[in-house]
């Protein structure tokens, strides 16, 4: 909250009997989006562990911020269920000032924690897609970006907790006078959020780009090539969330009806942690579905095999029919064709890469 003069307060209409209210879109965006977050991440560590065989410090980053993820999204919910916090200031119960006050910087936290893991997480797999081959210069932008990103989120985190002198007066905006009581000193925490989502919107913009350059020198053919790269541009989604947000924000500046404003902030806050984590399995998620329709495929070439051996067809003593009861019964059988998929990419130098 910020200080609120009081002719504006003497503007307000009286509390409702019975607010208005943002209606069921918050919950019902933000628990559908953490489910699908939820479930490709567990197919995610699925592919690495049981297909793969193979899981990197990008999973871990990926698997670290679902637990802030996670937090974000209860606090979300708790700002409509518990605090109310989906109404007009003037409806807003006196009791639930400093309480809201307090969720919102716990949320704001959790959210740097979790955004900063999942940008870590791509940069990491930047860095090991380009573990064999010699770009100096790439591997320091890349360990350059990683540090910025660290540094940005801590200075935002102390920012929003020691934003005021005495600490208390953070939380002390509260009715009927909507100020502390006491001398104090704060920093405007619309001002510094909305900085801080500019900057790190313009940051998740660079790293979902950064990959570009490299992805397009691979030893791939064209349309393969376009695929892998459209595969990671799809981690634009998370800058369109944090635009939306930092429009948001700057509406948030300009009002101070915060709750009803800020109610969209809530759910694209949670939804650009969700949509971060899905965009950074999707390479997973290609190599699970790749992996289910072998699968499916060597299973059918069994099925025909058997119905050849039952009917007593020659074909059964074929190379063909040995080799689809092969795969059939060697289910993670590797093709030694010329790789057209992700997780198995040729560098110029004839070196792999496992996704």
């Amino acid at each position: 909250m910020i200080a609120i003069p009081p002719s504006v307060v003497d503007g307000w209409p009286a509390p409702a009997a019975n607010p208005e209210t943002r209606g069921p879109a918050l919950p019902i965006i933000v628990l559908t989006f953490y489910t699908l977050a939820s479930i490709v991440l567990c197919l995610r560590f699925y592919a690495k562990i049981r297909i793969s065989h193979s899981v990197c410090a990008e999973d871990a980053l990926v698997g670290l911020a679902m637990l802030p993820t996670t937090g974000v999204t209860i606090a979300v919910l708790l700002s409509k269920w518990e605090y109310l916090l989906d109404r007009h200031v003037w409806d807003l119960p006196p009791k639930m000032y400093r309480p809201s006050n307090v969720l919102a910087t716990i949320t704001f936290v959790l959210f740097c924690l979790a955004s900063t893991l999942v940008r870590v997480s791509f940069l990491a797999f930047y860095r090991r897609l380009i573990q064999h081959q010699h770009r100096k210069l790439y591997i320091r932008v890349i360990y350059a970006t990683i540090f910025f990103a660290v540094g940005l989120s801590i200075a935002y985190i102390f920012g929003l907790i020691f934003r005021c002198r005495p600490f208390k007066a953070s939380y002390d905006f509260n009715p009927p006078s909507f100020r502390p009581s006491y001398p104090y000193q704060c920093a405007n925490r619309e001002i510094l959020m909305f900085s801080g989502s500019a900057m790190v919107t313009v940051l998740d913009f660079w790293v979902m780009l950064l990959p570009g350059p490299i992805v397009w020198q691979l030893n791939l053919p064209i349309k393969t090539r376009i695929g892998v790269l459209g595969m990671f541009l799809l981690g634009l989604l998370i800058c369109v969330c944090g635009v939306f947000k930092t429009i948001y924000i700057y509406r948030l500046v300009h009002t101070y009806d915060e709750s009803w404003v800020a109610c969209p902030i809530w759910i694209v806050s949670a939804l650009e942690l969700q949509v971060g984590i899905i965009c950074s399995c999707a390479p997973s998620l290609r190599v699970v579905a790749r992996e289910c329709l072998k699968r499916r495929r060597d299973d059918l070439a069994c099925r025909r095999v058997r119905q050849n051996w039952g009917s007593g067809s020659s074909s059964s003593d074929s190379p063909l029919a040995h080799t689809h009861l092969k795969r059939s019964i060697f289910p993670f059988h590797t093709s030694t064709s010329h790789p057209t998929h992700l997780d198995e990419l040729d560098f110029p130098n004839g070196s792999s890469f496992d996704v």
